[in-house]
């Protein structure tokens, strides 16, 4: 997958037959949508399997998310099918200009995870009403395939199956009803997720990616441990390397822990139909940042001990080791506090 640089079609069918591409879908489109706990285990699980996976599906399902406004009748025969995949960008580095029944767009948008994979793309753009207009109204668009040019230019060292690709559009157009304002509140649906607070759902993602990918290390460092048993046994180097994994262990399921408390006790105020206070918003920011970089920290404490095998782009270990560099690295996640 990594060669192929996007994941291999049998994976793609088996995710289209479980609906997966489905979990932010509204229920009353026919969708899998559940609890935030609940979705964010599948995103953990799905990491912990394979870095790509995990990361297709949250930003491909996390796309389906910024849908909740969207026209139902668009949505229902558009959008809610088992096989259908969004991908795209929520930057608005686009320009959008009012024509007769729709907008003209332009513009370039980085980093589109799931482009290779995608049914349909969304772009955000500023909407351009000329005669000086300096509004900042941002607009949310959908784009057919063929009105987009995906520049195959995702060249980072980990995460390589995402095809996290530049999309271009020039001069396509994009029907009223294919447009939606873009804002992160509210919703025309009333499952409680796609009215939890945007910036955190989207941070918790994230977070459960790198707790997937680190718990993936671990268990990929014990099994180089076990491999290398007896020739490290005599120098002492099995035992010290075997203590070091066990640390990182706990230290990892301890973060997890701190992250589901935090997760579930947020997510049991919202259900009860209260908007969650600035102090709630920061803790669910903060144990997300921290899972991130406790998650990265227990793959770093490992590493170096573990030998050559480590450091060969061929093996899991070290896929998996560029697979959670590359995902603690989204400006969601990172933490600039020590």
């Amino acid at each position: 997958m990594e060669k192929r640089g996007s994941l291999a079609p049998e994976i793609m069918e088996e995710l289209y037959r479980q609906s997966s591409f489905q979990l932010l879908v509204p229920k009353q489109l026919g969708g899998r949508i559940s609890t935030l706990p609940e979705t964010l285990k599948i995103y953990e699980q799905a990491s912990f399997i394979d870095g790509n996976l995990g990361w297709l599906l949250a930003v491909c399902t996390g796309n389906m998310y910024l849908l909740k406004s969207l026209r139902e009748d668009i949505y229902r025969k558009y959008l809610s099918n088992d096989d259908t995949v969004l991908s795209g960008s929520g930057f608005p580095t686009g320009s959008a200009k009012p024509v007769p029944g729709g907008y003209q767009i332009n513009g370039e948008w980085k980093f589109c995870s799931g482009s290779a994979i995608a049914s349909y793309f969304m772009m955000n753009a500023k909407v351009d009403n000329g005669e000086g207009d300096t509004s900042t109204e941002i607009r949310s668009f959908i784009f057919k395939k063929e009105q987009v040019k995906v520049m195959d230019d995702w060249n980072a060292f980990g995460l390589k199956a995402t095809n996290s690709h530049t999309l271009i559009v020039e001069d396509a157009f994009v029907k009223d009803e294919w447009t939606m304002a873009f804002h992160l509140y509210g919703s025309n649906y009333e499952d409680p997720l796609l009215r939890y607070p945007f910036f955190q759902f989207a941070k918790s993602q994230f977070a459960s990616i790198s707790l997937g990918i680190a718990g993936k290390f671990i268990l990929e460092s014990k099994v180089i441990a076990e491999k290398f048993k007896d020739e490290w046994r005599e120098s002492g180097r099995y035992d010290f390397v075997l203590n070091k994994i066990q640390a990182a262990e706990k230290r990892l399921t301890d973060t997890k822990n701190s992250f589901d408390r935090v997760i579930s006790r947020t997510w049991n105020l919202h259900i009860q139909g209260e908007e969650l206070p600035e102090v709630h918003l920061k803790e669910v920011s903060q144990v997300c940042e921290n899972a991130a970089k406790e998650a990265l920290k227990s793959a770093q404490s490992i590493y170096n001990y573990l030998g050559i095998t480590a450091v060969l782009e061929d093996t899991v270990i070290n896929k998996t080791y560029r697979d959670l560099h590359t995902a603690c690295q989204h400006g969601l996640i990172v933490s600039f506090r020590d």
